[in-house]
């Protein structure tokens, strides 16, 4: 009987490799490029995130430790560095609208504005009902703009005025939200745990709360929504990427942490382009993977 027992977590963990190997091998994604820069300029620092314009067919990545910005075309070929006349602090995330760029940098705690046409720098100071507000994750949806608040965990929907018009908060989380994405005009939230992902409505109101089989997750750090809704959750520790469907059932996951090509470290944010690519933002390697399915 001690026998069997002595056994039996043995057996436990052997399957549970087996079954965690076979999610990772029957990945449909496969490495197709990185986006890096090119020998002549400084390398790319802790990049914080990174944004799609899919009018320009550009790549924009926050190269926050060495506080610019970097563009690459849709074949991930560098293009340009910007440093906003070397006034950028701390960077960590943007979104590009006609003419302008909005900016949080976490060095001044402010969304700021550049004005690339008229070549002016606005900081601007966020608060909510007479509290600051500690800009993190930014999303610009139809001209609007949604940001998360650090302190507080709840996404600000943004008027042209840069005031709070609506608040997407959840009462039921310890530390609210991590990260969100906005797709088919729904605003999807993950908790700070990784339990759960919330759907709203662009006007604030929530309307599901999708629990997630998380056991496989150990830090959550970033949310992307594929085809079929299906939910792709970053894992920072792990450095893999796992995968559910909408109704928050494991599917699989993939990618590992390392350094070589196709491998994952210190992983940040994650992100679909407008061409079913998914982008991987790395600060441990200090570049951006760009992935394909089979």
């Amino acid at each position: 009987m001690k026998k069997s027992f002595f056994y039996l977590p043995l057996f436990i963990v052997i399957n549970a490799w087996l079954a965690n190997t076979a999610a990772i091998a029957a990945s449909p994604w496969e490495w197709e490029f990185s986006l890096q820069v090119v020998a002549s300029s400084r390398m790319m620092k802790l990049p914080k995130a990174i944004f799609i314009d899919k009018n320009a067919e550009r790549y924009y990545v926050v190269d926050g430790g060495n506080n610019r910005l970097l563009s690459f075309d849709r074949k991930g070929v560098f293009i340009s560095a910007f440093t906003a006349n070397n006034s950028l602090e701390k960077p960590f995330d943007l979104v590009r609208q006609p003419n302008i760029l909005w900016v949080v940098e976490k060095g001044k705690n402010s969304l700021t504005e550049i004005d690339l046409k008229k070549q002016e720098i606005t900081p601007h100071k966020i608060s909510h009902k007479g509290r600051e507000v500690f800009p993190d994750r930014l999303v610009s949806h139809k001209g609007a703009l949604f940001l998360l608040d650090k302190a507080s965990g709840s996404i600000l929907a943004l008027d042209e005025k840069i005031q709070t018009k609506n608040l997407f908060s959840c009462e039921d989380c310890d530390g609210g939200f991590v990260d969100f994405k906005i797709k088919n005009s729904k605003l999807w939230a993950l908790e700070q745990d990784g339990a759960s992902v919330y759907k709203f409505s662009l006007d604030g109101t929530m309307e599901t709360k999708i629990a997630l089989e998380s056991s496989a997750i150990d830090f959550p750090r970033s949310l992307a929504i594929g085809d079929n809704d299906f939910l792709y959750v970053l894992d920072r520790h792990r450095g893999t990427i796992v995968v559910f469907d909408n109704n928050g059932r494991f599917k699989y996951n993939f990618l590992e942490a390392g350094e070589s090509r196709g491998k994952i470290y210190y992983p940040i944010e994650i992100e679909f382009d407008p061409w079913g690519k998914l982008c991987v933002v790395e600060e441990g390697n200090g570049r951006v993977e760009v992935f394909r399915q089979r």
